[in-house]
């Protein structure tokens, strides 16, 4: 063997969803707006009276749409 260390690989960790993805958290369906800091993402969504609010979630909250939308 010659003397060169083997490179070291990193882990990967989880993915941050891609800003602008619709994604679920809970019941409601919201959308992706900025990455925050420690695993959190910002996310916007409509309440009962259609007014729009964001909010800052981890990723591992949030999960893909299932099928369709309606």
């Amino acid at each position: 063997m010659t003397g060169s260390p083997r490179p070291r690989r990193r882990r990967k960790g989880p993915a941050c969803p891609p800003i602008g993805a619709l994604m679920c958290y809970g019941e409601r369906t919201v959308r992706v707006i900025a990455e925050a800091s420690g695993q959190r993402v910002i996310i916007e969504s409509v309440d009962e009276d259609g007014r729009t609010f964001r909010s800052t979630v981890k990723w591992a909250s949030l999960a893909a749409l299932d099928g369709q939308l309606f």
